[in-house]
């Protein structure tokens, strides 16, 4: 091998290693009550996993009805670096304009397109509650806080509530599930989000691995050349 291109593979090995993954985010429980039965699985009528009705993405659903989700836990950094959030609208059961905020910024509602994708970077610090929040169509808004647990009880309505779960897909990749708080409505497909967690590319390893795709192009134009 000769010193351009062991050049090459060893900008090539790390840039690509820039890209590996760790834990960045998690779920965790905030001792808020655990919710109804009906609220810790999917139930048979949530239309993002039985794609009844609503407006969904093409792809398969994450999860099935009877599995289990978390409801009464809020999302939070598992890491005291900087990191990427990617959120992606998977759809909406709901006719009413619930709309999915970032740190006080709209993000998602009902003109959303399914697959339409938000991406940011999280600044927070270790166990640092991810700064999201949900707002039905009579603007209660509820919020990934640990002190109303991502979940509030509606006036009038004793068996239902503003709230979202959250489903575990993998490390790093969870769906956040809201309820907009009508009577009866625990079936947590009002609107679907999936929020993946990713390192933060580093300047110094995203110029090694250009000068090595920049390297690679320089070898390639010699031999046509010749």
């Amino acid at each position: 091998m000769n010193k351009l291109t062991q050049g090459i593979a060893l900008a090539a090995v790390v840039g690509f290693s820039g890209f590996a993954q760790a834990a960045y985010i998690d779920a965790v429980a905030n001792g808020n009550a655990p919710g109804a039965v009906a609220e810790q699985s999917v139930p048979g009528d949530n239309d993002y996993a039985a794609r009844t009705s609503g407006t969904w993405t093409t792809d398969a659903p994450l999860y099935n009805a009877g599995d289990t989700v978390l409801f009464g836990h809020n999302l939070v950094s598992t890491s005291s670096d900087p990191f990427k959030l990617t959120f992606t609208y998977l759809g909406k059961e709901a006719s009413d304009n619930n709309q999915f905020f970032w740190n006080g910024s709209l993000v998602f509602d009902t003109n959303s397109s399914p697959d339409d994708q938000y991406s940011t970077v999280f600044y927070g610090g270790l166990n640092d509650l991810l700064t999201f929040s949900f707002i039905n169509g009579n603007n209660v808004e509820v919020f990934n806080d640990g002190a109303n647990g991502s979940q509030l009880n509606v006036a009038g309505q004793t068996n239902t509530s503003v709230n979202f779960n959250l489903f575990y897909v993998e490390d790093d990749y969870f769906l956040i599930s809201f309820d907009d708080g009508w009577s009866g409505d625990d079936n947590h497909d009002d609107m679907v989000i999936a929020v993946r967690a990713s390192k933060v590319p580093e300047p110094g390893t995203l110029a090694l691995l250009g000068l090595g795709l920049a390297g690679i192009a320089v070898r390639m134009k010699g031999r046509k050349k010749a």
